[in-house]
């Protein structure tokens, strides 16, 4: 019995052994399990150089720099009218033409009024002449010389005066042929044939095709950061083949009760095509920064210590504190806290904490 009994003592150990050997590996693959079940997966990605640039759009119209309305600068009947609405012109083109007879007739007078004095002005000076030649013999009193060059002097200040009414007169006959001072478009008219106009009544509205002037309104809180020089790429609707880029050439406030904003002016040279009336789309460039430091917004997180990064250093996320800048399509500036080419964590980076391990997936 004693010896049946050592044997299966004997058996009792080996199979002890035999488990316990069994065992060590599960535990070891355990551990390792545990320690990857405590790595947090993570994409990565480098903090890259890049010029950022912010542009600002608006929607506005497009309307001339050159746009005078014509206005009759003398009285008359209307006796020709040479345009109509949407007619092209030239510069000097005549567009009306105001009954000139009246004008002629003062013309005429004025001539008419010149030779007379001029008449008058040579008998006048062969009398002073006279007179000088009588004083010198002591014949004549030097009161009547004296008188004689005063009469000499009115004429001749009458004359003067008689050829500016024929300057005038000449004037009012070319006045009386209206004509465009631009090249441009009519886009309105506002007398016909028989008309009686009055000084300074509107006939015409002409527009040039050639500069035009885009107003962009931007709302108020834009003001500190918009200014003249800026670029500005406009498109419009009558011309999308033909996009245009200028700079801010002037800023007006706008500010009432109903409306704050700025309205940004930008001329600039028509590439044709371009109407003014129509909309336009335009976008100022308010920022720009050269070798900026850049991110996508999802790597920047928010902690207590305030905004921060995690950059990847040997399979561990170390948290940076970093000062951001601007945004721009999905993209953040990092201005301090952050070098280029530094590995930092994309998706899940809000799940980390500084020191925690991490596991770099591929995307």
């Amino acid at each position: 019995m004693r010896g049946k009994s050592g044997v299966v003592c004997r058996w009792a150990g080996l199979l002890a052994l035999l488990l316990f050997a069994l065992r060590l590996p599960a535990a070891d693959s355990d551990a390792n399990a545990e320690e990857a079940g405590r790595r947090v997966p993570v994409t990565v990605v480098k903090a890259a150089v890049a010029t950022l640039e912010v542009w600002e759009p608006a929607v506005g119209e497009l309307e001339a720099v050159d746009a005078p309305g014509i206005a009759a600068e003398v009285g008359g009947r209307v006796v020709a009218v040479a345009v109509d609405v949407g007619h092209r012109v030239k510069r000097g083109k005549v567009l009306a033409e105001i009954d000139p007879e009246d004008y002629r007739l003062a013309r005429e007078l004025a001539r008419a009024d010149i030779r007379r004095l001029e008449a008058l002005i040579r008998s006048q000076e062969l009398q002073v002449e006279r007179l000088r030649s009588l004083l010198r013999q002591k014949s004549v009193n030097r009161s009547a010389l004296d008188e004689a060059e005063a009469r000499l002097g009115a004429l001749q200040a009458q004359r003067q005066a008689a050829r500016v009414r024929l300057q005038q007169a000449e004037r009012n006959i070319q006045k009386a042929h209206v004509r465009s001072p631009i090249d441009g478009r009519v886009d309105a008219r506002r007398v016909s044939v028989g008309d009686y106009v009055k000084v300074g009544m509107p006939l015409f509205h002409l527009t040039s095709p050639d500069r035009l002037r885009a107003r962009l309104p931007y709302p108020e809180s834009l003001a500190g950061r918009l200014r003249v020089g800026l670029p500005v790429r406009l498109r419009t609707p009558t011309a999308p083949e033909k996009p245009v880029e200028a700079e801010v050439t002037d800023l007006r406030p706008m500010i009432t009760p109903e409306n704050r904003a700025i309205e940004v002016i930008v001329a600039f040279d028509n590439p044709g095509g371009w109407e003014a009336g129509a909309s336009v789309t335009g976008q100022v460039r308010i920022e720009r920064r050269e070798q900026a430091v850049v991110v996508p917004e999802i790597c920047v997180v928010a902690r207590p210590a305030g905004r921060v990064v995690y950059v990847i250093e040997n399979g561990v996320a170390r948290q940076r504190k970093v000062r951001t800048g601007l945004r721009h399509r999905g993209m953040v500036e990092i201005r301090a806290g952050l070098e280029p080419g530094e590995l930092v964590a994309r998706d899940g980076a809000g799940f980390l904490t500084d020191g925690v391990p991490v596991e770099v997936a591929d995307r």
